[in-house]
C-alpha cells in the first residue's frame, strides 16, 4: 500500500493557521467588534472542520505547531511528527530525533529522545501484556507500535552509550552497550547469539575507562573472537574515535501477499575508509580507522547466519529454502495423487489455504530508521600525557601515566578525512562530537548527515494511522503520550 506523507500535506494548513491566529489575536487585542468577532469565530470553525476532514480527530496543526515552537528550529519538523504520530511511531520518531539532535550538538534533546525510545523497547521486551498483544500473528504489522528490528534497537542503545561516554558516565555506557548486544540477539520470539562485535568492544572500552581492567580484557577478547580486526586498545589509550560511513540498509516486502520483510543495502556511496587527525602543528597525530561494523550485515543475519527475510516475526534462513521448496512440491504431488488426481478438489484446497494464508500473514512492516549508516569505523589513541614535575628539566623522558583524570587534559582539535580506498574524497561529513568529561575522551562523526532527510520516517501507512484514530483505546493512549510531551 502506498505510503502517504500526512504532515507534508499539512503545510497549507499551517499557513491557514497563521492567518486564523492573526485574526483571533487582533480581535483579542482590539476593542470588541461584534462583526469581526463573529467573522473570526466562523473562520475558526471552518478551519477546524477542514482539519477534521483531513486529520480525523486530530491533533490539528495549531496544537502541533504550539508544541514545536518551543524547540530548536532545526528540530521542529521532527518534533511535529513525534507529536502527531503519538505512541504508534514513538520509538522510531524518538530514534530519528535523537540522532539528528546528536549530530547537531543538541545533546540534551538527544539524551531525552533516546531515553524515550529505549523505555518503550525495554517495556516491550519485558513481555508485558501490551507486548503479548502486539506480537499476535493475526494483527496487521503496521498496526503495531513500532519497536524496530534487532539492528535498529541495538543502534538506539549504541547511540545512548556514546552519549554516556561523552559525559564520562562509564558504568551507564557499559550497560547501554550490553543492552545493545542483547537486542541484537532478539527477533520476535526467537533468540540468537550476538555477532555485533563492536558492541562487545565498546563494553570493554567503557570498562577500561572505569578502571575495571579484568572486565575490559574479557570484553576485548570476546570481541576479537567475533571480529579479529578489533585489536585491543593500548592500556594507556584514552581517546576513542568512531566515524560512520554511508547510508544504511533499507526495508522492503516480498512474497505473494507482501508478507515477508526483506533487507536491501542502502544506496552505494564512495567512502569506504577514514583518517582521523587530532591536534595541530607539532602535536598533530593522524591515523586510519579500522572497519568495526557493517550495519547491512547486522540487518540481514541472525547469529551470523544469512536470512532470506522475516516472516510472521521469524527469520527465514537461506539455507533451508531449497529443502522447504522441494518438500512442499513432493507433499503437494503426493496429496494430489491420494485425492485420486482430482484437480478441482486440489484447486479448492489450494484456494482455501491461500485465503487462510492471506488472513494470517500480515503485510510486512517497512517502517524503518533511515538515518543509520552503512558501516562504522573505530580507533583509539593516547592524548594529553602529563609530565611529572620530578622529571622536568632533567632531560629524561618520563613514563606515561597509566591514566589521566578529568582536568589533566582536554580534547584537541579534530578533523576527519573520508577516503575511497587510497584516494581522499571531497566530503566534509558532520561536525565531530568531541568531549573529554572524565578519564577518557570520545570523538564521533558521520560522513552523511541526517539533516537533509524528511522529518517523517519512510514506510508509514497513512490509512492505517487514520484507522487507528477510530479505536478509542488507541486514541486515548496517543493522547496520554501527547500530554506527557506537553
Amino acid at each position: 500500500m502506498k505510503t502517504i506523507h500526512r504532515l507534508a500535506t499539512g503545510i497549507a494548513a499551517f499557513s491557514l493557521l497563521s492567518l486564523a491566529s492573526a485574526v483571533v489575536a487582533q480581535d483579542a487585542a482590539a476593542p470588541v467588534d461584534p462583526a469581526a468577532a463573529k467573522a473570526a469565530a466562523k473562520a475558526r470553525a471552518k478551519q477546524v472542520a477542514a482539519w477534521k476532514a483531513q486529520y480525523g480527530p486530530g491533533p490539528y496543526p495549531d496544537e502541533v505547531e504550539t508544541f514545536a515552537q518551543g524547540r530548536q528550529e532545526e528540530l521542529r519538523g521532527y518534533y511535529r511528527v513525534l507529536y502527531y504520530d503519538g505512541e504508534h511511531n514513538a520509538v522510531l520518531n524518538y530514534e530519528r530525533l535523537g540522532l539528528l539532535s546528536m549530530e547537531l550538538g543538541y545533546y540534551g534533546d538527544a539524551e531525552k529522545a533516546f531515553d524515550g525510545a529505549l523505555d518503550r523497547i525495554e517495556a516491550f521486551y519485558n513481555k508485558d501484556k501490551q507486548a503479548e498483544k502486539a506480537t499476535s500473528a493475526t494483527r496487521l504489522e503496521v498496526n503495531k507500535d513500532f519497536k524496530g528490528e534487532p539492528y535498529e534497537r541495538a543502534m538506539a542503545y549504541y547511540y545512548r552509550g556514546l552519549l554516556y561516554l561523552r559525559k564520562g558516565d562509564y558504568d551507564n555506557a557499559r550497560a547501554s552497550f550490553k543492552a545493545a548486544e542483547y537486542q541484537d540477539t532478539v527477533s520476535g520470539e526467537e533468540s540468537f547469539q550476538s555477532d555485533f562485535a563492536l558492541l562487545t568492544y565498546l563494553q570493554g572500552w567503557a570498562s577500561q575507562c572505569a578502571g575495571d581492567g579484568s572486565q575490559a580484557a574479557d570484553a576485548f577478547e570476546q570481541a576479537a573472537k567475533i571480529d579479529p580486526k578489533l585489536k585491543v586498545p593500548g592500556p594507556n589509550d584514552n581517546v576513542l574515535v568512531l566515524t560512520e560511513l554511508g547510508i544504511g540498509p533499507v526495508k522492503a516486502t516480498d512474497g505473494q501477499y507482501q508478507e515477508k520483510l526483506v533487507f536491501r543495502p542502502g544506496a552505494a556511496m564512495p567512502e569506504n575508509g577514514a583518517i582521523v587527525t587530532l591536534g595541530a602543528g607539532k602535536t598533530t597525530r593522524a591515523w586510519p580507522l579500522t572497519p568495526a561494523a557493517d550495519i547491512y550485515t547486522q540487518a540481514s543475519t541472525r547469529g551470523g547466519r544469512a536470512i532470506d527475510g522475516i516472516l510472521d516475526g521469524k527469520a527465514q534462513f537461506k539455507s533451508g529454502l531449497e529443502t522447504t521448496s522441494a518438500l512442499a512440491t513432493t507433499v503437494g504431488s503426493s496429496f494430489a495423487q491420494q485425492m485420486g488426481g482430482n484437480a478441482l478438489y486440489a484447486q479448492g484446497i489450494g484456494a482455501a489455504l491461500s485465503m487462510f494464508s492471506k488472513s494470517v500473514r500480515p503485510t510486512a512492516d517497512t517502517r524503518m530508521w533511515d538515518g543509520l549508516p552503512s558501516s562504522i569505523m573505530v580507533g583509539t589513541t593516547r592524548w594529553g600525557a602529563a609530565v611529572p614535575a620530578a622529571a622536568a628539566g632533567k632531560g629524561k623522558k618520563p613514563a606515561p601515566k597509566a591514566s589521566l583524570s578529568a582536568g589533566e587534559w582536554s580534547m584537541p582539535s579534530v578533523s576527519m578525512t573520508y577516503r575511497q580506498d587510497d584516494n581522499a574524497l571531497d566530503l566534509t561529513g558532520t561536525k565531530p562530537m568531541a568531549a573529554s568529561a572524565g578519564k577518557c575522551g570520545i570523538v564521533w562523526a558521520r560522513s552523511r548527515s541526517v539533516a537533509s532527510l524528511p522529518s517523517e520516517a519512510p514506510g508509514n501507512n497513512a490509512k492505517i494511522a487514520l484507522a487507528r484514530k477510530r479505536d478509542k483505546d488507541v486514541w486515548a493512549k496517543d493522547e496520554a503520550f501527547r500530554a506527557k510531551l506537553r
